[in-house]
């Protein structure tokens, strides 16, 4: 849940709180609303969020990284990152959260990622997706046949 404080948004509980990285015929199922970068801007953020982990070596910090290894692999293998798209933070109890981990591979939690790029403190309104209520999340997570 979040709720306001004096620096802005502030997150109780910000590792319930997920990114997605989805590769394409996928990518085109997610809104545009809930898409936090797009193309060679997605390759520019995972590389600068695997130089910025590396040099952690506690347990927690070491399963993060070998996440994103095999995630750094499946996009060795991409030669055009227009259609791969890192989506804003999901709620995990929201049903929106359920359809965006079927599509693509977890990237990170709130928390991590507050902690890996502390300048983004202040924006954390536009990195969180927007709770709808259940009709537009039904509408939402239908599939749309272009």
């Amino acid at each position: 849940m979040a709720s306001e404080g004096s620096k802005g948004i502030r997150i109780e509980n910000d590792v319930r709180f997920q990114s997605f990285l989805i590769f394409e015929p996928a990518s085109a199922r997610v809104h545009d609303m809930d898409i936090l970068a797009r193309g060679p801007k997605v390759k520019e953020l995972f590389d600068d969020v695997m130089y910025r982990l590396s040099s952690g070596d506690s347990l927690q910090d070491l399963i993060i990284q070998n996440r994103l290894s095999k995630i750094g692999k499946m996009m060795d293998l991409i030669t055009n990152f227009d259609n791969v798209v890192l989506t804003k933070f999901f709620d995990r109890i929201w049903r929106r959260y359920s359809h965006l981990s079927n599509l693509g591979e977890t990237f990170l939690d709130f928390k991590t990622f507050s902690k890996v790029f502390p300048d983004y403190t202040d924006q954390r309104q536009t990195l969180l997706a927007q709770r709808l209520d259940e009709e537009e999340e039904i509408v939402e997570t239908s599939f749309h046949v272009a």
